[in-house]
């Protein structure tokens, strides 16, 4: 098989000449192929055909990886309903810790694992004290307040903190919605 052949089957060219012409023209998920003679000027054959989507990546487990992004949409946190007694049942600064936790930013949503944002390592007792500026006795009490109430965990074999997926979840809104 000749170079260009080659090159037009992995779609690095358009078109190509070995015993016959063919050729490509790409419109948004689409595709009008040609297959034609060399010394001839009419096309032989025509097909539109549609590009393969991607697929999702699968881990050697056998596990679907998840996307990490909303496909340009606006991501929201649901914070389920028949949870909110739980809710009130907090402290202020529980309340206050759990927020600035789902709403910065440091929930990897399809693990549930509390993580820093820029390393993607878990946030541990001393990451948290220091981020937040908080004293160790307040930061222990504020933990063990959100375990208490099964709102996080704490993962021993991952050594990580894990949120509750019956607590919060993420999904992705519309465009339309922007103010």
């Amino acid at each position: 098989m000749k170079k260009e052949t080659r090159e037009y089957i992995s779609g690095e060219r358009n078109a190509t000449r070995d015993e016959f012409i063919l050729s490509r023209e790409s419109t948004g998920n689409a595709e009008y192929i040609n297959v034609s003679l060399p010394d001839g000027i009419e096309p032989i054959y025509t097909l539109w055909t549609k590009k393969p989507q991607k697929r999702k990546a699968i881990k050697a487990t056998g596990e679907i990886v998840k996307p990490k992004h909303t496909g340009g949409k606006r991501p929201y946190v649901m914070l389920m309903q028949d949870q909110t007694d739980v809710l009130n049942t907090l402290s202020m600064e529980a309340a206050g810790l759990l927020l600035k936790l789902i709403g910065g930013g440091f929930i990897e949503w399809h693990t549930g694992k509390i993580i820093d944002r820029r390393t993607k390592k878990p946030l541990t007792l001393a990451t948290i004290r220091a981020r937040y500026k908080l004293g160790e006795r307040k930061t222990k009490a504020l933990i063990k307040e959100l375990t208490v109430n099964k709102i996080i965990k704490y993962d021993r074999k991952q050594r990580a903190y894990i949120l509750n997926p019956k607590f919060a979840r993420k999904g992705a809104g519309s465009n339309a919605d922007k103010v």
